[in-house]
């Protein structure tokens, strides 16, 4: 199985290198999407995003994906309406893909920060149980699929290691992602994590365990990224 994944085009921001990038590559088994794919809500860029890929790739196989910050939680009506039945979002849900007869059971969960943004603290005066309930539902979800499925992938925006944010200023970890996430990917030791959301990355790839952490923000990767089972 062959995939393709990014995250953080903030479309229309980006939208130029990520165009580029997928004139360099065949169509895939499964496309990945990590997050903040649009820029400040502006919902109607799915759509611009979704035409790109079916153009440059063709349709003949399944988009992926989970939300990000800039993905605001009023506009996702929005989104889903922009996009159709194009593509499947995991909002702390799952789903299992089968391709050439190999199960691959996908989580996914915007993530969760150790230490939430000033905005976050006065608009979502819940948001540290929030983050909290993300980490525990993950593990969850993953638990359940072990047994059932050949593969797993844990799909988030945020960081769940400080490897992959290195670039970054390692004092804003708290603000990039969460140990939690750390904690439960070592407890179910998924086959593979991928995230966005770290810009600044100059390592894109880390072990949490024997699982494979891959960064796959588009201003950091410069390109998509190209994983396979």
């Amino acid at each position: 199985m062959r995939m393709l994944a990014v995250a953080d085009v903030h479309s229309p921001r980006f939208l130029d290198p990520f165009l580029r990038s997928l004139e360099q590559f065949s169509p895939p088994d499964l496309f990945l999407m990590a997050g903040d794919m649009i820029n400040r809500g502006r919902a109607t860029e799915f759509r611009v995003i979704l035409d790109a890929i079916h153009d440059s790739l063709g349709n003949d196989f399944q988009i992926v994906a989970c939300y990000g910050n800039e993905e605001y939680s009023e506009v996702r009506n929005d989104i889903s309406a922009a996009i159709g039945r194009d593509m499947v979002f995991l909002d702390e849900t799952m789903t299992v893909v089968e391709v050439d007869g190999q199960k691959v059971g996908i989580v996914g969960t915007q993530g969760s920060l150790d230490k939430p943004t000033n905005w976050q603290r006065q608009h979502l005066p819940s948001v540290r149980r929030t983050f909290e309930l993300r980490a525990h539902r993950a593990g969850s979800l993953l638990k359940k699929l072990r047994n059932k499925v050949d593969r797993r992938i844990l799909l988030m925006h945020y960081s769940p290691c400080l490897e992959t944010c290195q670039g970054e200023d390692s004092r804003t970890f708290g603000w990039l992602g969460s140990r939690k996430f750390y904690n439960l990917i070592m407890s179910e030791q998924p086959d593979l994590v991928i995230h966005g959301h770290v810009h600044n990355s100059v390592n894109h790839e880390a072990h949490i365990g024997e699982t494979l952490v891959r960064n796959v923000a588009m201003p950091a990767v410069g390109t998509l990224t190209q994983l396979s089972f």
